[in-house]
């Protein structure tokens, strides 16, 4: 394939998408609810991805009038920010179109195209765009077989020439509109609020004889709870096709602090002075509350979420002493002044930091995704601990637990970058250890538990998390044993 161009979708672009094309969920708009997503970042509207890469072909191939067919594959999601792509290859069964960022491929595009526009007499009643979000609906799949409505064709032709200028140019507004309503479908409607866009497949009308047509109507044609997965057919005067979808799993919740204290032994950590990095949510939050029902002081460190760091804190409060809330980026290099301040004097380093664990392309390897998995797991920690290192020396006990993953014991297809990252990280370990003898260092291959990333796991639970952090770190530091300072 040849390559078309790049592109890169803004927190503004996807701001004038979801105006115009009224799918205003938080996934794509809102940085802290996205942040609590499996995928712990806000990305752009799939559906605004394809159009823009439609666009970008657009541009040097203006005989195009209208669109026969579409089929749209998303692959994988793409970040807002990311620079995408856009390779091409044409042939006389039509176009098509391949988005990559990130080393992966995202999208994969499939037209037919028409040099007339059959129904070029025909225009719908659109409908104004607002600006004011409304509130995406979150039915359940287990009772969504079924359900049907309609969504409004919204068109505001400055906002769309202005997104797609050479798409507006080419293509009949009835086109685009009904394509652009099917992400209101997905994100607004079902499954809405939790929802994640896979598969679309249209089919475009000769419209010259049938009636206007203002609105997009869908029907949920298969729901399975076994795969999260829906089919919706959707269809008006001038487009029929069907869209898949999938329910994503909700944030995660972990156990209270008052739950915690409950099964905690009150002076079971008494002696650590904690730092755990990267503990605002997930295994690190589990982690600050065990430590501190069993008497340990604790420092959390955030990357960006601080005010979900400061929400743990204030669960800890509740029952126990506020841990100190400082903020390091494992990627920034050397500690702050105030995280500097805290290792002066501290027994135990926690190491949790880790970046979305996106999946790798099968039978593709994706060096920059590797690469990423390595700046957190190996580099971000070599930084650290040889900031220790100078701070408390190699005569000092100390204690450093930094987990590995039960992943690296199977096949697990599609992490093939994520497997071998934590490989490399697992042996860094194990030199560090060996060339440290007074500082032990744990790196047990945890289960997957109960986290934003791993919320979709059918066996896993908060309880169950609970139950295996508390039993881990009693081995690691039974009562009584606490390195000494």
């Amino acid at each position: 394939m040849n390559t078309l161009g790049t592109l890169c979708i803004t927190s503004e672009s996807s701001l004038d998408f979801a105006t115009l094309s009224g799918d205003f969920n938080p996934l794509h708009l809102d940085p802290v609810a996205a942040r609590r997503t499996q995928f712990g970042r806000t990305l752009i509207h799939g559906v605004c991805g394809t159009l823009q890469a439609l666009d970008l072909w657009l541009a040097g191939n203006p005989e195009v009038a209208a669109l026969n067919a579409l089929k749209v594959r998303y692959a994988r999601p793409i970040t807002q920010g990311e620079d995408i792509t856009v390779l091409a290859q044409s042939d006389a069964e039509g176009v098509r179109l391949e988005l990559v960022a990130g080393g992966a491929r995202c999208q994969v595009i499939e037209m037919c195209l028409l040099r007339t526009d059959p129904g070029a007499r025909l225009q719908p009643e659109f409908r104004e765009p607002s600006a004011q979000p409304r509130v995406c609906e979150a039915p359940s799949i287990d009772n969504c077989q079924g359900d049907a409505g309609a969504v409004e064709l919204i068109w505001d032709p400055a906002l769309a020439r202005r997104l797609f200028p050479h798409a507006c140019a080419a293509l009949p507004a009835r086109q685009l509109a009904s394509l652009i309503a099917t992400t209101q479908i997905v994100g607004m409607k079902c499954p809405g609020l939790h929802s994640v866009y896979s598969n679309l497949e249209l089919q475009f009308a000769d419209a010259a004889d049938l009636a206007s047509n203002s609105q997009l109507h869908y029907r949920v044609e298969t729901a399975d709870a076994r795969f999260n997965r829906v089919v919706l057919s959707v269809g008006n005067a001038y487009v029929q096709g069907a869209v898949e979808a999938f329910f994503r799993a909700k944030p995660a919740n972990q156990a209270r602090m008052a739950e915690v204290v409950a099964t905690v032994p009150p002076d079971c950590f008494t002696g650590q002075r904690a730092l755990l990095v990267g503990a605002s949510r997930g295994l690190g939050e589990v982690m600050a509350k065990v430590l501190a029902a069993g008497g340990a002081e604790v420092a959390l460190t955030y990357a960006r979420g601080k005010s979900d760091a400061e929400t743990v804190a204030d669960d800890i409060a509740s029952e126990r002493a506020r841990p100190i809330v400082l903020q390091h980026d494992v990627l920034a290099g050397e500690p702050g002044a105030e995280v500097a301040a805290f290792c002066d004097d501290m027994t135990h380093l926690y190491y949790l930091a880790s970046p979305i664990i996106d999946k790798g392309e099968s039978g593709r390897w994706n060096g920059e995704l590797f690469r990423t998995f390595c700046r957190f797991y190996i580099d971000g920690l070599a930084t650290l601990l040889e900031h220790l290192q100078r701070v408390v020396g190699k005569q000092r006990q100390m204690h450093v637990f930094v987990p590995s993953s039960v992943f690296l014991d199977g096949n697990i297809k599609g992490f093939d970058e994520y497997i071998a990252a934590k490989h490399a990280a697992e042996s860094y370990a194990a030199r560090f250890s060996s060339a440290n003898a007074n500082w032990s260092l744990s790196a047990p291959r945890l289960p997957r538990l109960h986290t934003d990333q791993t919320s979709g796991v059918a066996d896993s639970g908060p309880e169950e998390t609970l139950q295996v952090v508390v039993a881990m770190l009693r081995e690691i530091c039974p009562a009584g044993q606490a390195p000494s300072r």
